[in-house]
C-alpha cells in the first residue's frame, strides 16, 4: 500500500509489507516539557534489604525506551540505514491497516490533488477508455479504481493490506461496482499479457527499495499486453530537502493513524545522501506510557534512473509530467 496519512503527520512527501513496529514501555511525558524532565533517577536506600521502586521502563537493545525517546528528540540516536534497518509499515497487518486506510487524507497530508483530478490525468496518459482492462497496482482504498470503474472500466486492484482491500471492496459493493480486489504482494504477481493498462499512483514507486522497484515494473511489464501503456509516480530527487527534521505534536484520536486513541508523538525525518533514501520514523506515546516505533524508507530518483528500470523492463518510456503533490513527478511508458 502506498504511503498515505492525515493532516496532521508531518512528512517531506506523498507505500513491501515488512512491519517496522516495536513495542516498548515509557513514560508518559507532560505536555510542555514532554521528554527532559523525566530521566529516570537511580533509587537510592539505606536500606538494601528494602525494595526500591522502579522506573516503568523496559530496557530495548541497552537503552530503555525513555532514553531512546531522549536521544531521537536530541538527535543522538543512532541513524538508521534506508532499506536494511528499516523498510516499510507493518501493511499486512489488519489492525495497523486498518485504522491507516480510514483515518488517512491524501489531500489534506500530502497536497494531493482531488481523486477526480487526479483519475482524469490518468484517462488522458494512459488513453483510457470504457471496457479497458486496467490494473491499480498497490490500490488501497480503492478510489482511483472505484472512479475508473464508474467511467466503464474493467479494474483489478492490488494491495498488501487487509484493511485497503476490505474497505475497497464494501465501497465497491454499496456503489454496485464489480472490482476485482486482491489482497497480494505487488512482487508476487506474475500476471501475462493481461491488461491493456496499469498505474501506481501517490509515489509508490519510491516505496520500493531500488532491487524491488527493478522487480516491480518488471512484473507490471509483463502484465500489459503489447502497446498497453503504463504510469508511475515517484519522489523527484530535485526536490529533496537533505536536512533532518524533528517534530513533537499531540495526534486527537480520530486523526490517529499508529493506534487508538490520542497520544503525543515525535516525528523525525532523515535523509541520506548516499542511498538516496529518506527514513521518516514516528515514536508513539499514548496515554498508558507505552511507546510504539514506526517506521518506513522512501527511495528517491532522477528521471535517468526511472528511464533505466522502464528500459530494463522491455518498456519505452514516452515522457514525464507533474506529480500528483509537490514533489513527486510521473513517468508514462508503454510496452513494445
Amino acid at each position: 500500500m502506498a504511503a498515505e496519512g492525515n493532516p496532521s503527520t508531518t512528512q517531506p512527501s506523498a507505500a513491501d509489507g515488512a512491519a517496522q513496529s516495536t513495542a516498548t514501555n515509557g513514560a508518559s511525558p507532560a505536555p510542555a516539557t514532554p521528554v527532559m524532565t523525566a530521566a529516570p533517577q537511580p533509587a537510592v536506600s539505606a536500606a538494601p534489604s528494602v525494595a526500591q521502586p522502579q522506573p516503568a521502563t523496559v530496557a530495548v537493545n541497552g537503552a530503555t525506551a525513555l532514553e531512546e525517546l531522549v536521544q531521537a528528540a536530541t538527535g543522538r540516536k543512532e541513524r538508521p540505514k534506508p532499506w536494511v534497518d528499516v523498510t516499510t509499515y507493518p501493511w499486512t497487518e489488519d489492525e495497523f491497516s486498518g485504522r491507516f486506510v480510514r483515518h488517512a487524507n491524501y489531500q489534506e497530508l500530502y497536497g494531493m490533488k482531488e481523486t477526480g483530478e487526479e483519475v482524469d490525468e490518468l484517462i488522458g496518459l494512459l488513453n483510457i477508455r470504457p471496457k479497458m482492462r486496467v490494473l491499480d497496482v498497490c490500490s488501497g482504498n480503492g478510489r482511483h479504481a472505484i472512479a475508473l470503474a464508474l467511467r466503464g472500466c474493467k479494474m483489478t486492484g492490488i494491495d498488501n493490506g487487509p484493511g485497503p482491500v476490505n474497505l475497497a471492496r464494501e465501497t465497491s459493493r454499496n456503489l454496485g461496482l464489480a472490482v476485482d480486489y486482491r489482497q497480494v504482494d505487488a512482487l508476487s504477481i506474475s500476471f501475462e499479457d493481461a491488461y491493456d493498462a496499469a498505474y501506481l499512483t501517490c509515489a509508490g514507486l519510491s516505496d520500493f527499495s531500488p532491487a524491488g522497484a527493478k522487480d516491480l515494473v518488471t512484473r507490471v511489464g509483463r502484465a500489459l499486453v503489447p502497446s498497453g501503456m503504463f504510469v508511475a509516480e515517484f519522489l523527484d530527487e530535485a526536490s529533496v530537502k537533505p536536512s533532518d527534521v524533528r517534530t513533537w505534536r499531540f495526534v486527537a484520536a480520530d486523526a490517529s493513524l499508529f493506534v487508538d486513541g490520542g497520544h503525543l508523538q515525535l516525528d523525525e525525518r532523515l535523509y541520506d545522501s548516499d542511498a538516496k533514501s529518506e527514513v521518516v520514523r514516528s515514536y508513539i506515546v499514548p496515554m498508558n506510557g507505552k511507546m510504539r516505533q514506526f517506521a518506513r524508507c522512501r527511495q528517491y530518483y532522477k528521471e535517468d534512473e526511472v528511464k533505466a528500470l522502464l528500459t530494463a523492463a522491455s518498456l519505452q518510456t514516452v515522457g514525464f509530467h507533474a506529480g500528483s503533490a509537490p514533489g513527486l513527478r510521473k513517468v508514462v511508458a508503454k510496452k513494445a
